[in-house]
């Protein structure tokens, strides 16, 4: 016997029991090839979150530059006619997430399915593969589709992080030595250099505790903004557009969707917990997160937009002062917390790269240090090309309508068709 034979033997030993138990239901190939992705791969295994850490996750992972720029939101589609938007886009987004986790949980509990392999990219391909036996058949097609969606939308939100963290450090140090010219370049090389090491973790408890600092950091940043708008005088609400033109509604429109960009992080986090059954609970972890999330977008746009009215730049820390010195370190603090959501949002192409290089024989057959090399170098690629990618080497507008398209597939229309559609009819009915 070989030795590849006796690794192989070894590595199948050590599966869990339950996952040989539908040999009716897949095929040998899709059975090896589950077996394959739990037995090597770093994103699915791994040790369960508490309630307190998923939470930490939830709310750092939806907490991103979308949130900074709200005040741009009723710039562009008046006073009120942003704030209902707001309103409307957090509620719908919370009860699709709701969605998309009982879908997932009825789709396991019929089939008996892994709990931890059980993301939004197979939760769209068994609602599939599980359906009508007419929509069958493209099953393999709607995952790609899925997969590459995911794909450029987690990058695409790696760039603005990287546009974000740049742009406020070379406004921070132009604070402080105006004199001194920063080349946007090399920040953004020094910030990818610091980006890359921090990306080579998967481990979902490091991601929590560094989420509660960044959570914390949020929250200091997030009290010093609200006192500048508070302390410096807010324009009077009559003062203000209450809508503004259709051209403006479509801008807030496609701002408003990526504020709220973590639905793809909602079932690899669900499926980390110790106690699942408490995610969607009335005092849950979802629950309490958006509400938390949606009362933070809200009262940034409102306030932020009473405050600089037509001012108010693409996110608000350039808008807050370096003068007087105590508002200093707001873009220090939410630079940290952009970081941090850069890692989470990071987490899903890394989790998919990983899943396809399993399809590869080279990386399949190679040794355990030589995978994980591969793994490794391949975040580190990840890394170096979100840096790459300058978002204002492109048009604006074309970006917010690829962005407009992927975002409302991927966090409206795919849970409400699975909730909504004859797919679904056997499996959710509460």
């Amino acid at each position: 016997m070989t030795d590849s034979e006796k690794t192989s033997i070894t590595k199948n030993e050590q599966l869990p029991a339950n996952i040989s138990d539908n040999n009716s239901i897949h095929s040998a190939d899709e059975d090896d090839e589950n077996i394959m992705l739990q037995t090597h791969d770093p994103h699915v295994m791994g040790d369960h979150l508490k309630e307190s850490h998923a939470l930490m996750n939830f709310i750092k992972g939806n907490i991103g530059t979308g949130m900074l720029s709200m005040p741009v939101v009723l710039r562009y589609a008046g006073l009120w006619t942003g704030f209902f938007m707001i309103l409307i886009a957090g509620s719908m987004a919370a009860y699709l997430m709701k969605v998309l986790v009982r879908t997932s949980r009825s789709v396991r509990e019929q089939h008996s399915l892994d709990r931890a392999k059980m993301d939004y990219t197979e939760t769209v391909f068994y609602v599939f593969k599980y359906g009508p036996m007419r929509l069958r058949k493209p099953k393999g097609k709607i995952k790609h589709t899925v997969n590459l969606f995911l794909i450029v939308t987690q990058i695409g939100f790696s760039c603005v992080y990287t546009l974000f963290i740049t742009e406020n450090i070379r406004y921070f140090i132009h604070g402080f030595f105006p004199q001194l010219s920063i080349s946007f370049y090399l920040v953004a090389f020094l910030v990818c250099l610091a980006l890359t090491p921090m990306c080579l973790c998967s481990d979902m408890r490091v991601f929590a505790r560094i989420s509660t600092v960044a959570n914390v950091a949020t929250l200091l940043g997030s009290i010093l903004i609200f006192i500048y708008l508070f302390t410096s005088g807010l324009q009077p609400l009559d003062s203000l557009p209450v809508i503004t033109n259709p051209q403006g509604i479509l801008v807030a429109f496609g701002i408003v969707m990526f504020s709220f960009e973590g639905i793809s992080l909602v079932l690899p986090i669900e499926s980390k917990m110790e106690n699942p059954d408490s995610y969607i609970h009335p005092c849950g972890v979802l629950n309490v997160g958006m509400i938390i999330i949606i009362t933070l977008n809200v009262a940034f746009g409102f306030f932020g937009f009473m405050r600089f009215g037509e001012d108010a730049k693409g996110t608000i820390t350039l808008n807050i002062p370096e003068y007087p010195y105590w508002f200093s370190p707001v873009k220090p603090l939410f630079i940290i917390a952009i970081m941090v959501t850069y890692l989470l949002q990071f987490y899903i192409p890394a989790s998919i790269f990983s899943r396809l290089m399993e399809k590869l024989r080279c990386h399949r057959e190679a040794s355990d240090r030589r995978r994980y090399i591969n793994l490794k170098l391949m975040r580190i690629g990840l890394v170096m090309f979100a840096c790459e990618l300058n978002p204002d080497l492109l048009d604006p507008f074309v970006v917010l309508s690829i962005f407009v398209f992927l975002i409302s597939s991927l966090g409206f229309a795919l849970p409400f068709s699975t909730r909504h559609s004859r797919l679904m009819t056997a499996f959710v009915r509460n």
